[in-house]
């Protein structure tokens, strides 16, 4: 059943159901005899051109350029004109291009259109508005879903992303740093204690995206006390991070398991870079690490939950704008994430 509602879940799968529902509705209509032929699925084929232009200009551009952003009177005076438009591209086809097509097509199948205007608007207008509710409904759906992710994201925080053995280790560095009396103690508290908090209680909502690379940065210090190769933890920003808002902990579980798997093999191999760029058009996310020595049931699972929650949330709350890349080898793992802003 899961596997079945996966399948059912893909995008290209359900439009491809939808115009074969349609195509044959379209000829089932249009037939001339009440049997459906070969020609009926040819007229209807026809017919679907301008029926599927007005669709996807609808569904892509108009509905979430300004209906979805409550602009209605642009939406409905260019959905007039995408109407106008459909009307024109059948008339095209039916009165001047297919009249036009060679002698040997024309008299196998003597396709016209013999709809008329108020026919074909209804018909368009029924499309349009069809498929404008599915795409409200659609977005609907995924706004549930996204807020019960961020409900669950603050209910289980604590147990999803920090990892007891980090903060294990986290603790027995300055427990460390503290019998040495070194100047570092202090800072090394401090960092942990604001890691902790950002974690516990600042996960509810989405956060700037200079708090996240702050974090960001108190976790690889923490990392570094307890990692003699710290030359080798690297994290590069650029462009504006005040200005841009960003679901919390949303590459945690990256870095997390950057250091869980690598940091194994020699000081020489081991290093983690990580890099974040972000632009008003979109963000990029790159980390890279070198893959340690592991056991063979451990490799099986490299990148594990934590890479399976990173997809889950970058599809729920940045959808088709989230794109996701992942190169491993047997040296090295690697993961790239683009998030589209616009």
């Amino acid at each position: 059943m899961r596997k079945i509602k996966e399948i059912l879940s893909k995008k290209w799968l359900q439009h491809l159901i939808f115009w074969v529902l349609s195509l044959y509705t379209i000829g089932s209509y249009f037939s001339i005899s009440g049997i459906i032929k070969i020609i009926d699925f040819i007229y209807a084929g026809f017919f679907h051109i301008p029926l599927m232009i007005l669709v996807y200009i609808n569904i892509r551009y108009l509905v979430p350029k300004f209906l979805q952003k409550e602009q209605y009177f642009p939406f409905l005076l260019l959905g007039i004109f995408n109407l106008g438009l459909a009307y024109f591209i059948h008339e095209l086809l039916f009165e001047i291009i297919i009249p036009a097509l060679p002698q040997a097509l024309s008299t196998a199948f003597y396709i016209v259109s013999f709809t008329d205007m108020s026919v074909l608007i209804t018909i368009f207008g029924i499309y349009w508005v069809l498929t404008t509710l599915l795409k409200l409904s659609k977005s609907w759906y995924r706004l549930q879903q996204i807020e019960r992710e961020k409900l669950s994201l603050e209910l289980n925080s604590l147990k999803m992303q920090i990892n007891p053995h980090f903060l294990f280790n986290s603790l027995n560095s300055m427990y460390s740093l503290a019998r040495k009396k070194s100047d570092k103690t202090p800072d090394a508290i401090l960092r942990l204690s604001n890691l902790m908090r950002y974690m516990i209680y600042e996960v509810s909502e989405d956060v700037p995206l200079s708090k996240e690379v702050d974090s960001i940065n108190d976790y690889l210090d923490l990392q570094k006390l307890r990692i003699s190769e710290s030359e080798n933890i690297t994290f590069e920003t650029e462009g504006d991070l005040e200005n841009r808002i960003i679901a919390p902990l949303l590459f945690f579980p990256l870095i997390e398991n950057s250091f869980k798997h690598g940091f194994k093999g020699s000081k020489e191999e081991n290093y983690v870079k990580i890099s974040l760029t972000n632009t008003s058009e979109k963000l990029d996310f790159y980390i890279i690490n070198n893959k340690g020595k592991v056991g063979h049931s451990e490799s099986d699972k490299y990148g594990g939950i934590g890479l399976e929650n990173v997809k889950q949330r970058l599809h729920l709350i940045y959808g088709e704008n989230a794109h996701l890349e992942i190169n491993e080898t047997s040296e090295q793992f690697e993961v790239k994430i683009k998030i589209d802003w616009k």
